[in-house]
C-alpha cells in the first residue's frame, strides 16, 4: 500500500487530518531517503541557578567541557538520558546599568523579576516586562506545524501563583503569538483533565459497537458550526462597536473558530505507538495560597501553596508525550513553574520552603546552609520530569528514528547566578549572569552529549540555533544574532 506523502484521513462533513508520517508515503526505493516530521519542545522552570551564596559550578556546571561531561546535583536526574542532552553554560542577558541607563539590544531593565522573560524567550529588550514580538514556539509552529490541530500545545504544571488567595490558572503567560490586531497572549492549559478532554476526546478507540459508531457520523453529519449559526448577529452587533471592540471580537472569534476545528477534527489512528492515555480522573485538589506578613514578604506554611503538582507533571508529561506521538503538535511549550515560583516544595523534595525562598535562604533545613545546595534540589525536581519525557521521545520509533532524533529541545530558566544590578550583590539568585540551556534532540544536525561553554552569548543563540535546526534561514532572532558555536 502507498499513500500520498499528504494523505488525509476524512470523515463525514468534510472533516479530514493530516496524517503522521509512515512508511507507506513513499516508494521501497526512497524510504532509506525519507525523512518523518520535525518537532520543537521548549521547557521553562520559574527558578534561578544559584542561590545568594555558593557556587554553581558546585551544584550546576559539570566541570567537564565536551563529551561524557559530569552531572552535578542540580542535573542529576538527567543521567538516563545524558547521551541525548547537551548542557550550554555561560549565557547572559544584558541590562540598563551595563549601558548608562538605557536598556540594551536582547536586554532588560535593572530590576529582575518580570524583565528577564520577554528578552529570553524572544530575542528582543524590554521596558517594563511586556513583550512585543512571538514566542518561538509560534514560530516553530509556523514553520513545521503542518496541518496538526495544536500550532502550538501550551501547557503548565504548577496551578496557581500561590500568593494571596489562590486561584486555579493564575501564573505567568510566556506564550505570545501573532494575531490579525497584534501581539497575542496563549495562556498555558494547566489542568490534567482538561488536557486530556483537549487532545484526546474524540479519540474512538477501538471498542465502540456499531451503534455508537453510527451517533457519532450522525453528530458529524448534523453538527454546525456556532460561529456560522450566528454569522449575521455578530456582523450587525460589530457594526455598532469601536474599532478595538472589533479587533477584540474578531480575536475571540479566531480562538473560537480554532476550538470548533479542534473539537470536530477527526482523531490520528490509534495504531502502534498512538494510544489513548487513561483518563486522570479530577483534577488534585487546589491548595491555597501563601500568606504575607505586615511588610509583604511570603510566611511559609508547609500546608498551603501546593495543588499535587508532582502528580500533574507525571500525567501531563505522558500527555505531551502521546500528543508528539500521535501528531497532534509538533510545537509545544511545557512550562512546569511561573517565575518568581511560590511553588510549597515540601511534597517535591522534602525542604519547608516555596521554590522561590529556597535561593533567599528560607529553605527551612539546617543541614542547607547554601542556597544554591537547596535550590539544586528544586531544579533537579524539574530535571527529573524532563528527563521522563525525553525518555519517552527516544523511545518512540518512526521508521529507523526516534521521535527525539526529529526534535529540537530546549530547556530554559528564568535566571542564572551572579551579579544583580539592583543591589549591588556580587553573588545573587536576582541575576542573568552565567544561564544555561538545556538541548536534547538530533534534528537538523544538533550535537547531543556536550557540555558547551559559551560566555557571553545570550539565551536567543540557543533558541535561534535550535529554529535553525527546524528547517529557519533567519539569522536572528529579535535582536540577538548567531548560533552556538559547536552545538550543531
Amino acid at each position: 500500500m502507498t499513500l500520498s506523502r499528504r494523505a488525509m484521513l476524512r470523515g463525514v462533513a468534510g472533516i479530514g487530518i493530516a496524517l503522521p508520517w509512515l512508511e507507506a508515503m513513499v516508494g521501497n526505493r526512497a524510504r532509506a531517503q525519507s525523512a518523518p516530521p520535525l518537532r520543537y519542545l521548549l521547557g521553562f522552570g520559574g527558578m534561578s541557578l544559584g542561590g545568594y551564596d555558593g557556587n554553581i559550578a558546585q551544584t550546576f556546571v559539570p566541570t567537564t567541557v565536551g563529551a561524557n561531561y559530569d552531572l552535578k546535583a542540580a542535573l542529576s536526574a538527567l543521567m538516563p538520558v545524558r547521551d541525548q542532552v547537551s548542557v550550554i553554560t555561560g549565557l547572559r542577558i544584558p541590562t540598563a546599568a551595563e549601558n548608562n541607563g538605557s536598556v540594551p539590544a536582547g536586554g532588560r531593565p535593572v530590576a529582575f523579576h518580570g524583565n528577564q522573560l520577554a528578552p529570553l524567550l524572544t530575542g528582543r529588550r524590554t521596558q517594563d516586562g511586556d513583550f512585543d514580538a512571538p514566542t518561538t514556539d509560534h514560530l516553530a509552529a509556523a514553520l513545521i506545524g503542518g496541518n496538526t490541530p495544536f500550532k502550538p500545545l501550551v501547557v503548565r504544571v504548577q496551578a496557581s501563583h500561590y500568593v494571596g488567595s489562590a486561584a486555579a490558572g493564575t501564573g505567568d503567560v510566556i506564550s505570545y503569538k501573532q494575531g490579525t490586531n497584534g501581539l497575542q497572549s496563549v495562556p498555558a492549559r494547566y489542568s490534567p483533565q482538561q488536557l486530556f478532554q483537549a487532545l484526546f476526546a474524540n479519540f474512538n478507540g477501538s471498542g465502540l459497537t456499531a451503534a455508537q459508531v453510527a451517533e457519532q457520523e450522525w453528530l458529524l453529519r448534523t453538527r454546525r458550526s456556532v460561529l456560522d449559526s450566528v454569522a449575521s448577529r455578530a456582523s450587525r452587533l460589530k457594526d455598532q462597536l469601536g474599532t478595538r471592540d472589533r479587533q477584540r471580537l474578531d480575536a475571540h472569534f479566531t480562538e473560537v473558530r480554532e476550538l470548533e476545528q479542534r473539537v470536530a477534527s477527526v482523531p490520528p489512528p490509534m495504531v502502534g505507538l498512538c494510544q489513548k492515555p487513561s483518563d486522570p480522573g479530577p483534577d488534585p485538589a487546589l491548595g491555597s495560597g501563601q500568606n504575607t506578613n505586615s511588610e509583604g514578604n511570603i510566611t511559609y506554611s508547609q500546608n498551603l501553596g501546593y495543588s499535587g503538582e508532582e502528580q500533574r507533571a507525571s500525567v501531563m508529561v505522558e500527555f505531551v508525550a502521546m500528543a508528539m506521538i500521535c501528531d497532534l503538535t509538533r510545537s509545544t511549550l511545557f512550562q512546569f513553574t511561573n517565575s518568581q515560583s511560590f511553588l510549597n516544595m515540601y511534597s517535591l523534595t522534602q525542604q519547608r520552603s516555596d521554590l522561590h525562598e529556597l535561593s533567599h535562604g528560607s529553605h527551612g533545613n539546617a543541614t542547607e546552609s547554601d542556597t544554591t545546595v537547596a535550590l539544586a534540589k528544586g531544579i533537579n525536581w524539574h530535571m527529573k520530569h524532563w528527563a521522563t519525557l525525553l525518555g519517552r521521545l527516544r523511545d518512540a520509533r518512526e521508521g529507523d528514528t526516534s521521535i527525539l532524533d526529529n526534535t529540537a529541545s530546549v530547556f530554559t530558566f528564568e535566571g542564572g547566578h551572579g551579579f544583580d544590578p539592583a543591589d549591588g550583590r556580587q553573588i545573587s539568585a536576582h541575576s542573568t549572569e552565567n544561564m544555561a540551556a538545556i538541548v536534547a534532540g538530533g534534528a537538523g544536525g544538533l550535537k547531543r552529549g556536550l557540555h558547551l561553554r559559551a560566555p557571553g552569548m545570550h539565551p536567543a543563540n540557543v533558541l535561534l540555533t535550535a529554529l535553525r535546526a527546524l528547517g529557519s534561514t533567519q539569522t536572528s532572532l529579535g535582536e540577538v544574532s548567531g548560533e552556538i558555536p559547536g552545538l550543531r
